[in-house]
C-alpha cells in the first residue's frame, strides 16, 4: 500500500473520511514512534552557572518569574501560564498571531505583517517562549519543587539550574557539563492507501485541498501513476524493468504549476502491484499488460 504519513489520530481519522467519500480505500494503523534529540548542557548551581555563561541575563529573568510564580502559590495547570504572562504580559496574543500566520502547516502570505521581518519577530517569540518554558521544567525538577496543590514553594538563594550551551562553546572536562540523550515515544497513526483506488482522489473536494495540500499532491501522484500504466505502451509489446522505470517519470500540468513526478526508486514494487491485481505480467525481466 502507499504509505501517505504519520498523523496523530484525530487528523488521520479526518483525512480517511475525506478519502473514503472519494471511494479511496484506507489502511489506518496506530503506531508508536521514536525521536530522538540530543543537547549538551551546564547544571549546577546558580552561583556557578553565572561564572560560566556570559550572556546570563536572559536567565535572569527566568528565574524572578519563576520564583515569583511560586510565590502565587498557583495550581499545576495555570502555572506555566502565570509563568509566561510574568515574563512577557503580551504572549497569548504574540501565540494567537503565530497560530494565524502558520495556519494549517500550509505556505500562506504574510498579511498582516509589515514585512517578512514580522514573520521572523513571530517565530523568535516562539522560540523564546519554549526556552522558557525548557528553563521552568528544568529548574522545577531539578529542585524537586511539586506544584500540585497549589502551596507557595521557594527556590532557594542559588538554586540548581540547566542551562544549554553549544558543544563547541564549553570544556567537555568541565564538571558541570552534562550531555542528554532524550528519546520520546509517541503514539501516531500509520495512514495508508490502496494504489488502485487512488486514482479517485480527483473526487476529493476542494476543502480537502485546501487543507491537506501536500497529502493532496501526494496522493495524485500515486493516482496518476497508476492511472498511466493501466493500459499498455502505445507500442503494445513487452518491455524490460528499465524501460517500465522510465514510465514512472513525468510530468502533469496542475493548473498553477507543473507537477513532476519520479517514481523510477519504486518500479518494481509499483510492478508487483500491477502483477498481484493483474494488470501485468512479469516473465523473467520482461513486462506485458494483460489487455
Amino acid at each position: 500500500m502507499f504509505k501517505l504519513g504519520e498523523y496523530d489520530e484525530f487528523e488521520a481519522a479526518d483525512i480517511a473520511a475525506h478519502l473514503k467519500g472519494a471511494g479511496v480505500k484506507v489502511d489506518l494503523k496506530p503506531v508508536i514512534s521514536a525521536s530522538v534529540e540530543s543537547a549538551i548542557y551546564l547544571e549546577g548551581k546558580e552561583s556557578e552557572l553565572r561564572e560560566r555563561i556570559e550572556e546570563f541575563e536572559v536567565y535572569d529573568r527566568y528565574i524572578v518569574a519563576l520564583k515569583a510564580a511560586l510565590a502565587e502559590g498557583v495550581e499545576a495547570e495555570g502555572f506555566t501560564d502565570l509563568y509566561l504572562s510574568l515574563l512577557d504580559p503580551s504572549w497569548k496574543e504574540k501565540m494567537e498571531r503565530m497560530a494565524g500566520f502558520l495556519g494549517d502547516g500550509a505556505a500562506v502570505p504574510l498579511e498582516g505583517y509589515p514585512s517578512p521581518t514580522g514573520a521572523v519577530e513571530r517565530a523568535r517569540d516562539l522560540l523564546e517562549m519554549l526556552e522558557a518554558i525548557q528553563f521552568m521544567g528544568d529548574a522545577l525538577q531539578l529542585n524537586e519543587i511539586d506544584l500540585h496543590g497549589g502551596a507557595k514553594a521557594e527556590m532557594g538563594d542559588d538554586p540548581v539550574l540547566r542551562i544549554p550551551v553549544d558543544a563547541e562553546e564549553v570544556d567537555p572536562d568541565d564538571e558541570l557539563a552534562r550531555s542528554l540523550l532524550t528519546v520520546r515515544l509517541e503514539k501516531w497513526v500509520d495512514l495508508r492507501l490502496d494504489e488502485m483506488t487512488a486514482p479517485l482522489a480527483k473526487n476529493l473536494e476542494d476543502e480537502f485541498i485546501d487543507e491537506y495540500p501536500i497529502e493532496y499532491y501526494k496522493i495524485s501522484s500515486i493516482g496518476m501513476t497508476m492511472e498511466r500504466l493501466i493500459d499498455p505502451p502505445e507500442s503494445g509489446a513487452k518491455i524490460e524493468m528499465e524501460e517500465f522505470a522510465d514510465l514512472l517519470v513525468f510530468e502533469e500540468d496542475m493548473d498553477d504549476f507543473v507537477m513532476m513526478v519520479d517514481g523510477s526508486g519504486a518500479a518494481e514494487e509499483i510492478a508487483r502491484i500491477l502483477n498481484k491485481e493483474g494488470v501485468i505480467k512479469i516473465k523473467s525481466d520482461k513486462i506485458s499488460w494483460k489487455r
